[in-house]
């Protein structure tokens, strides 16, 4: 299905013009409406536990300081979202809404058919990597992951990732309108792919709807499979990796790592995901 309404989370950080650059490519690409979303914080929900020692006034002073902190990051959404709606030459609305960011970002992801959200890195709160989970798993709809630096044009050069997994299996359903416009499709498998569904069977599902796409076997030489692929995939010179999100459980993938926590650790490109 090609998509007509596309979410962007913009929470005010350093990710926001990022999140709203590849949200906007998207858009452009498909002629889809973007939908802006702002969560504005509860002050009252960001004061920690009043210890025996907490006076009122100092209550009071952390009030303060946390509704100031969430005003000044609405009004850096804001003008980010401002400055983009005034050049992207698309059709775009601005939402703000308030309560637990992941909470309310799930539900607006439900009715839309993909959101953008910006990659957490070191630079980012936690709050980001919370909100990027819900976005995956809360859902049901793909999610389209935004690098620091997004590239001008999103989807001319594919990178897929596939291991047979049913999680490879929904991200290349999710991926079809990108594919059906990509200048080049390259399939990219590593050691573990199931032997039942290799890249050469993927290529041949997607040549059943009219699409050309060629198999890149990526060896880590001693890397993680997720930089591997990464590293695969650009110098292919692709703008876009498109993978299935957690193969194992989230607490496994979290202790061990995997190809999903090293992707969005070190992605430079757009990361197309679906779970």
């Amino acid at each position: 299905m090609t998509p007509k309404l596309i979410l962007a989370l913009v929470d005010g950080g350093p990710l926001s013009e990022a999140t709203l650059g590849a949200g906007i490519a998207v858009a452009r690409q498909f002629g889809a409406h973007l939908d802006v979303l702002h969560v504005r914080a509860d002050p009252a929900t960001l004061v920690p536990i009043v210890g025996e020692g907490m006076s009122g006034a100092m209550v009071e002073q952390v009030m303060e300081a946390m509704t100031k902190a969430v005003e000044g990051r609405a009004e850096k959404a804001r003008t980010a979202f401002d400055q983009a709606a005034a050049t992207a030459g698309i059709s775009m609305t601005w939402r703000q809404e308030m309560g637990p960011e992941p909470v309310v970002l799930a539900a607006a992801g439900r009715l839309a058919d993909l959101t953008v959200i910006g990659r957490p890195d070191s630079n980012a709160d936690g709050q980001l990597a919370a909100s990027l989970d819900s976005a995956l798993f809360d859902t049901g709809r793909p999610v389209l992951v935004a690098p620091p630096s997004p590239p001008a044009a999103i989807g001319r050069k594919v990178a897929l990732a596939w291991n047979g997994s049913a999680q490879s299996s929904r991200v290349v359903s999710a991926a079809l309108p990108f594919l059906e416009k990509a200048e080049t499709i390259s399939v990219l498998t590593a050691p573990g792919v199931d032997k039942r569904a290799p890249g050469d069977a993927l290529v041949a599902y997607l040549a059943r709807h009219g699409l050309r796409a060629v198999v890149e076997n990526v060896e880590p030489h001693g890397k993680s499979i997720g930089h591997a692929l990464l590293e695969h995939a650009q110098s292919l010179g692709a703008d876009i990796l498109v993978m299935g999100a957690y193969g194992h459980s989230r607490i496994r993938e979290m202790i061990l790592g995997g190809a999903t926590r090293d992707v969005l650790a070190q992605t430079t490109l757009p990361v197309l995901m679906a779970h």
